[in-house]
């Protein structure tokens, strides 16, 4: 009798412990977080959806030097542009600039990777990143890549990504955008124009309106609906890039703001720009005297800037003489 008690014990706890296992195994399978595949070999290859960044409207660049807004003219976001300075001025970018940077992110090698945790953040100094790229593509998607910690010892550095949850030990891009300045950037041109982008052109004298040119199904026109040589717009337009400043005037002081302010009030000329990305207003105005802190005296010099007359360029009066271009000429 003892001898049959203990075998049904035991087959009751085989049982028992037989339908543990299968609950135990239903519950890990419906309550298991899902870890989504990843793609080792890819991701230490290189991270960077590049694809993405094939055709853009604009990039943000900061680092040590400030923050770096430009915009592409292009109408479909081709990295052609050209590529236009909004921020902190008004100037052409250079050309192909951006497509090198692309080019730089489509060869990163990754060493390792880290959990993108607060403090592998704070070590590799992500919380306050040497260089913050922003991308917005032609689709209206954001990618950011910021990089942290530059080590000259091992000679990497640290990076991430948008809706990325690794921190990237990578070799360095190849461009050093972390020490590029305004000077890197820019061309002496205080525009960008792509002229299959602009919509509408006006030019304005001592705030009244002296000309303005409209697209319409590809041809240009003028206020009156007179339409106008395409050949003749468009070198109008090539000239007008062609406008170059000679000299920088930014981070103001207090006796330059005022000066300026009141070299501003009076701006003879106005210009404003309407494409597909929006509408752009610039003003030129005449500066008279010495800039402050300058040794700037000519009085034959124009200040360029946008409407916030928050920094300048400046441009010698010969380069303003195109914008007394006559109707007549574009006919």
């Amino acid at each position: 009798m003892k001898l049959y008690l203990k075998s049904s014990l035991s087959t009751i706890l085989v049982v028992f412990f037989f339908f543990i296992l299968i609950f135990l195994s239903l519950f890990a399978e419906v309550f298991e977080s899902q870890t989504p595949e990843v793609d080792i070999a890819q991701i230490y290859a290189n991270p960077v959806p590049v694809n993405n960044l094939k055709k853009l409207k604009n990039v943000r660049l900061t680092n040590k030097y400030g923050a770096f807004l430009v915009e592409n003219t292009h109408p479909s976001g081709d990295l052609v542009g050209p590529w236009q300075m909004l921020e902190p001025q008004s100037l052409k970018l250079k050309d192909e600039f951006v497509s090198k940077i692309i080019d730089a992110l489509s060869v990163i090698r990754v060493r390792n990777f880290h959990r993108l945790e607060p403090i592998n953040i704070s070590s590799y100094s992500l919380d306050n990143p040497t260089l913050t790229l922003l991308f917005t593509n032609a689709e209206n998607r954001i990618f950011e890549i910021k990089v942290g910690l530059i080590n000259p010892i091992d000679n990497s550095a640290y990076l991430t990504l948008t809706g990325q949850d690794q921190i990237y030990q990578i070799d360095p891009i190849e461009m050093a955008l972390e020490g590029y300045d305004l000077a890197q950037l820019v061309e002496s041109k205080v525009l960008a124009l792509n002229s299959d982008s602009i919509q509408a052109l006006e030019i304005y004298k001592d705030g009244h309106l002296k000309l303005k040119l409209l697209r319409k199904d590809d041809q240009w026109f003028d206020q009156n609906a007179m339409k106008l040589s395409e050949q003749k717009v468009k070198k109008f337009f090539e000239r007008l890039e062609s406008m170059r400043s000679f000299s920088i005037l930014d981070k103001l002081t207090t006796d330059q703001k005022i000066f300026m302010e009141k070299s501003m009030a009076q701006a003879g000329w106005g210009l404003k720009l309407i494409t597909g990305h929006g509408v752009r207003n610039y003003v030129i105005g005449q500066v008279k005297g010495q800039i402050p802190g300058t040794e700037i005296s000519k009085n034959d010099i124009y200040a360029f800037s946008t409407d916030d007359l928050q920094s300048f360029v400046l441009i010698e009066r010969s380069e303003v003489s195109i914008l007394n271009i006559q109707l007549a000429d574009l006919k």
